[in-house]
């Protein structure tokens, strides 16, 4: 049966259904202190953005953004260089890593600057550049983002489409790069990327950098998990039922189970949504946030977008993210900050 003949409701019962036949692992943290504790790490730099005095990829110094993410996963981890930090984050180096990145809107996006220390990370792990996957649902905004596609030899940025487009299989509809093309389901053909080793589409790896950024009137954020949504194939679908729709897509193996880190771009935030290439409610913040834990980190980015709001005289996000509490009771993460270590590095 395909999602497209099944109800909202019936859609959300049978995905429910599934996760449980499928006996989904829980997540294992890279560096948290307790099993009932995650860690998230904020680095700061104030001169993260001094190249210029707007809110794109070109305002940010690149310099300082390397100094960043690079402090914020050694200390997360607590390797005791980089590379043993990022070997540690990719245990088996000759497998495919995709990079889901936030390039749908043109107000504010992941930035390729702060993509490019992550993708410098995985080189010195060993990790091949043609095992590297940099993708969105859509490229509304890679130009100022300053990624450019390539679909050839090298690191691969593109679509979905690019790399196979979305698996339509059973319920979740996710991208073939993250199933593999449910090559043996009969239901779909296997998908290849030009150029790469084997020719497979699948990713073994995920790490997921989402951006700071408000979602008033749907989820109230989005950040890391709400990401997600440019992972599958109908997004707007599920847009009503957008609360419990977000745990039940990071529920899903091929996303829980290969997720080895997400690094929130938040050099800039916007505290209030709106869309297309509007930047009336961006703001410099100037930090990048590392975790393995969706759930704190989505937990930590709300708050630090409710005092941006605070700041500049709007009220609480609407509606709260209730998305969050639904996925820490399902095991994804923590939502309790008293379970939550955070630590704040200034560079």
């Amino acid at each position: 049966m395909c999602a497209a003949t099944l109800g909202r409701r019936a859609f959300l019962r049978a995905l429910a259904a599934m996760l449980c036949l499928l006996g989904v692992r829980g997540r294992v943290p890279l560096a948290a202190t307790s099993p009932h504790r995650s860690k998230v790490i904020a680095v700061h730099d104030p001169q993260a953005s001094k190249a210029g005095k707007g809110f794109d990829n070109a305002d940010l110094d690149a310099q300082a953004v390397v100094g960043m993410v690079n402090r914020g996963v050694v200390a997360f981890t607590g390797a005791a260089d980089l590379e043993k930090a990022w070997r540690q984050i990719i245990p088996d180096p000759g497998r495919r890593v995709a990079i889901k990145v936030n390039c749908q809107i043109q107000g504010v996006y992941t930035k390729a600057k702060v993509v490019q220390p992550i993708v410098n990370g995985l080189l010195l792990a060993g990790v091949p550049a043609d095992n590297i996957l940099i993708y969105d649902m859509t490229d509304t905004a890679f130009a100022l983002a300053g990624f450019r596609r390539n679909t050839g030899p090298g690191v691969k940025v593109g679509t979905v489409a690019d790399f196979g487009g979305y698996s339509r299989f059973l319920f979740h509809r996710l991208a073939n790069l993250l199933t593999g093309g449910y090559r043996y389901s009969g239901l779909n053909l296997v998908s290849r990327i030009p150029g790469s080793p084997g020719g497979s589409c699948d990713c073994d790896y995920l790490i997921n950098v989402p951006v700071l950024k408000a979602l008033d009137g749907y989820c109230g954020v989005t950040l890391s998990m709400k990401n997600h949504y440019g992972s599958i194939a109908n997004p707007g679908e599920h847009h009503d039922d957008i609360m419990a729709h977000i745990p039940l897509i990071n529920s899903l193996p091929q996303i829980r189970n290969k997720t080895r880190l997400i690094v929130l771009d938040a050099i800039f935030g916007q505290y209030k949504w709106t869309n297309g290439r509007n930047q009336q409610y961006v703001s410099r913040v100037n930090k990048v946030l590392v975790s393995d834990d969706p759930v704190a980190l989505d937990t930590v980015g709300w708050g630090m977008i409710e005092a941006l709001r605070k700041e500049h005289g709007a009220g609480p996000v609407s509606p709260a993210p209730v998305y969050i509490k639904r996925a820490a009771a399902l095991g994804l993460g923590v939502s309790d900050p008293a379970f939550i270590e955070q630590k704040e590095i200034t560079l």
